[in-house]
């Protein structure tokens, strides 16, 4: 079993990879380095912290109708489609309310305590607005409209590096929590996955999942959470309100056919309530979601049927 981890969109990155014969040490070791690689393509592309991405230079640029690469403009279609199932409740135009919230350097950057100043965040522009020929990799939006793809980004990165290792027997992919399972490692049945305590790894398991093909990924409002004016916020943004969602939910973990789905059924399920996606609605068949927890404020966890399928006793 091989490793390779490295840092990546601001955020640690693990790849473990089985070989066999036919994919000896040698090849994995290579395919690794075409998954950490691909990583690397999406933070060079949707990175909203490095100057030269090509997601900073969208933001920057004045014009109202901007050429973008062919890989940004099926992520961006892609991410206004779930905008469209979700009701707006996924939304990737809230760039300005989180830098309103002093979210504007890389999180390492922002818990160290110094604020920034940033006036109150304007009515961000809506996602109805923002139309994209991917054919043509036209992005229009309205002036002054910022687009943030932040964790549908990161769970699309993880996607693509598993393309890299799908033809080995197994592998699995750790990035920030956004984690993508294939195969089985060694004589296993499928991959544990540990779903952490909201508090974080240091105090406990909250549950684990087993995975052979498939995702995993959670949001949390104690992961990335700072002091601002004298109040904690956190990153996960309500768009109905602007503000940090608020919903009593302080973490959700989603299970789905691919990290990308799971993490925009992640975010959605933490910004609704408890109970607010089943494995058969629209939303996540459409999502091919296969499971939800949630823990709330007080303590309680709640979990769908599709999820007690995958839940293992450890």
């Amino acid at each position: 079993m091989l490793h390779y981890s490295t840092r990546a969109m601001n955020t640690d990155c693990l790849l473990i990879l089985c070989v066999d014969e036919a994919n000896d040490e040698r090849a994995g070791r290579t395919a690794l380095m075409r998954a950490a690689a691909r990583v690397d393509e999406y933070e060079r592309t949707f990175s909203r912290f490095r100057p030269g991405s090509s997601l900073s230079r969208l933001n920057e640029d004045p014009s109202d109708r901007v050429q973008i690469s062919a890989e940004f403009a099926a992520l961006l279609a892609r991410a206004l489609e779930y905008a469209r199932l979700t009701g707006g409740v996924f939304d990737p135009l809230v760039l300005d309310n989180l830098e309103a919230l002093g979210y504007d350097r890389t999180f390492e950057e922002v818990s160290s305590g110094v604020q920034t100043r940033h006036p109150v965040a304007a009515p961000c522009a809506r996602w109805t607005l923002v139309q994209v020929d991917a054919r043509r990799r036209f992005v229009t939006r309205p002036p002054g409209a910022r687009i943030d793809l932040g964790g549908v980004a990161k769970g699309a990165a993880a996607d693509a590096a598993m393309a890299e290792l799908a033809s080995f027997p197994g592998a699995l992919i750790d990035l920030g929590g956004d984690i993508r399972a294939h195969g089985q490692p060694d004589d296993a049945e499928g991959w544990i996955v540990a779903v952490d305590e909201p508090a974080g790894p240091h105090v406990a398991s909250l549950d684990y999942v087993k995975l052979r093909d498939g995702a995993v990924a959670t949001s949390s409002v104690h992961r990335r959470r700072w002091m601002r004016n004298g109040r904690t916020v956190h990153h996960i943004i309500d768009p109905r309100s602007g503000q940090p969602a608020s919903s009593g939910v302080v973490q959700c973990t989603a299970i789905a056919d691919t990290a990308e789905h799971a993490d925009v059924a992640a975010k959605v399920g933490l910004i609704l309530e408890v109970g607010s996606l089943l494995e058969d609605d629209e939303m996540s068949c459409a999502l091919c979601l296969r499971g939800v927890a949630w823990v709330t404020a007080d303590g309680g966890y709640r979990c769908t049927p599709g999820w007690r399928s995958y839940a293992v006793g450890c």
